[in-house]
């Protein structure tokens, strides 16, 4: 999984690596579920210009 922002500052969580268009990152696996938009204001240090930050999802048993 990745975190990347888009150019408008929009924030995703990607199952694969996303790729780099004019304004926005794009998954190669299409938009059928393969991405999750985030609250903008989650990991400031991840910008347009930045690479996809590497993500692990983790579920806690305490937390269900």
């Amino acid at each position: 999984m990745y975190i990347a922002r888009d150019k408008n500052n929009d924030l995703y969580l990607f199952y694969d690596r996303p790729h780099r268009g004019t304004e926005c990152w794009w998954a190669e696996s299409g938009i059928d579920g393969t991405y999750l938009k985030m609250e903008k204001a989650l990991y400031p240090e991840v910008t347009w210009d930045s690479e996809p930050l590497p993500a692990k999802l983790v579920v806690s048993a305490d937390d269900v």
